[in-house]
């Protein structure tokens, strides 16, 4: 049984989505100047070395882990894998320090509106041969010999509590599990993209609640995600 789905937790991404804003891409290069070179930036040159130019957007790079940070003129998005840059023990911080310099310093400063979705993947990497096998296992059935790998997706959709009580509120959320086993490994990985659509869109940042949705990824991964793995695979 896995008791802590922290020992598994490898890296995440988190997505902004707004409808097209195109003066945004003239503010693009004093957006990524304000990034970097902020003081005390916590994503400054040292996180991210490298900026790629590409048609209506900036990619912020670290080239030796892969870890990104993408702003065009619809998307805002921080894609982490742990490492010596950033390491699991700094996820809360990595959150706290996205929400004060990304969503409070950039999305507020340059007036970034109608936003209609936001997403948290966190992908976690099971080293237990019994949960790879058992997986397949169970996913396939026996009607399949030799089967040693599995490249699954799935997702589960849910209202919010808004989108129940409030008349014109539309927002749901929408959950979704993609699972891979390699057949030369004896590993699962698991990613959970934990999505909320607003509907209507949200005219200002601050109504997304961004820390309020983070600790909601993370209870459904505690109280919903973890008890089905256990229960459907390692019992």
């Amino acid at each position: 049984m896995i008791t802590d789905l922290e020992n598994y937790f490898v890296g995440f991404v988190i997505g902004i989505r707004y409808r097209a804003n195109f003066s945004i891409e003239d503010s693009l290069g004093e957006i990524v100047d304000k990034i970097l070179y902020s003081k005390k930036s916590y994503f400054g040159p040292k996180k991210f070395p490298f900026v790629q130019n590409h048609v209506n957007s900036k990619v912020l790079v670290n080239q030796e882990t892969n870890d990104k940070l993408t702003i065009n003129n619809s998307n805002i998005v921080l894609d982490i894998t742990f490492s010596d840059t950033f390491q699991k023990g700094d996820y809360d911080s990595i959150i706290s320090k996205f929400n004060d310099e990304i969503i409070d310093g950039v999305m507020k400063k340059y007036k970034i509106t109608e936003i209609n979705r936001i997403g948290l993947v966190k992908r976690y990497l099971f080293d237990l041969e019994e949960l790879a096998n058992s997986f397949i296992d169970k996913t396939i059935g026996k009607t399949l010999e030799g089967v040693n790998d599995i490249n699954l997706q799935f997702s589960k959709k849910f209202p919010t509590a808004d989108g129940f009580v409030k008349e014109d509120i539309y927002d749901y959320t929408n959950a979704i599990f993609n699972i891979i086993k390699h057949s030369d490994a004896k590993e699962l990985f698991m990613s959970i993209d934990y999505q909320k659509y607003f509907d209507p869109f949200l005219t200002n940042c601050d109504q997304m609640k961004f820390m309020d949705f983070s600790k909601s990824v993370d209870g459904f991964n505690t109280k919903n995600y973890l008890p089905w793995l256990n229960k459907n695979y390692l019992d």
